[in-house]
């Protein structure tokens, strides 16, 4: 698979049967376990997606949102998100994201999201000076307090606030591949996720925030994101 990718943001309620045909096929071939059914009503329940396609037109990629106020505070929540691993180090889903979220929003939001593995994770560690959990720094207060807030709105059975972690009382869905070669476990993100994360093989989620805005972008990528 090849050539040049596009994004775009389309509205749940835009996108068409064969749309969510090709998201549903792109999850199932990177994470086991997942039902239609519970895709269709995680879809349902977001605002709007970030679409990446190929010139053809097929779906390789995409990352659900829905905004959303938590303990008083205004924020983006970011539900499934998947790359084809054939488009896995394509910057366009997140160039998109981040016009979209970042250079063309009004006020910074608090990013709300949910790591089930390390490649999510690291998304927070490549792009953004400030992030939540961290190597080596603890979480300040007042963002943990955001954290605690928009976990126990969204998955109140399932957050567990002394670990950070939602390990699900449903079985949920699962990376299918789980194998770190010692090359990415001496990575410090990966080493650190891990930790954090021990279910994430079985599907846990480390529940993770930011801020997005320009000035907590790394400033070597802002040109890249801004592509």
């Amino acid at each position: 698979m090849s050539g040049q990718l596009s994004g775009q943001i389309v509205s749940i309620a835009e996108l068409s049967s064969a749309d969510r045909n090709a998201m549903f096929a792109v999850m199932d071939l990177v994470y086991a376990g997942l039902t239609r059914e519970t895709f269709e009503e995680d879809l349902d329940a977001k605002d709007e997606v970030v679409v990446l396609r190929t010139e053809t037109g097929d779906i390789v990629g995409f990352s659900s949102q829905k905004r959303m106020t938590a303990g008083g505070v205004e924020g983006l929540f970011s539900g499934d998100t998947v790359l084809h691993p054939a488009h896995r180090g394509s910057p366009v889903l997140w160039q998109t994201f981040a016009r979209r979220y970042i250079f063309d929003a009004p006020v910074p939001l608090h990013w709300f999201l949910v790591s089930k593995g390390y490649r999510t994770y690291r998304i927070l560690a490549n792009f953004l000076k400030a992030y939540w959990p961290r190597r080596g720094i603890p979480t300040p207060e007042a963002d943990q307090r955001v954290m605690t807030a928009y976990a126990g709105q969204l998955f109140p059975s399932d957050y567990d606030p002394h670990t950070g972690v939602l390990a699900y009382r449903t079985p949920k869905d699962r990376l299918r591949d789980t194998e770190l070669s010692e090359r990415e476990l001496s990575q410090p993100e990966v080493a650190f996720f891990v930790e954090a994360n021990p279910g994430w093989t079985v599907g846990h989620d480390l529940v993770c925030l930011a801020e997005l805005s320009e000035n907590n972008l790394k400033p070597g990528l802002i040109p890249l994101l801004r592509a």
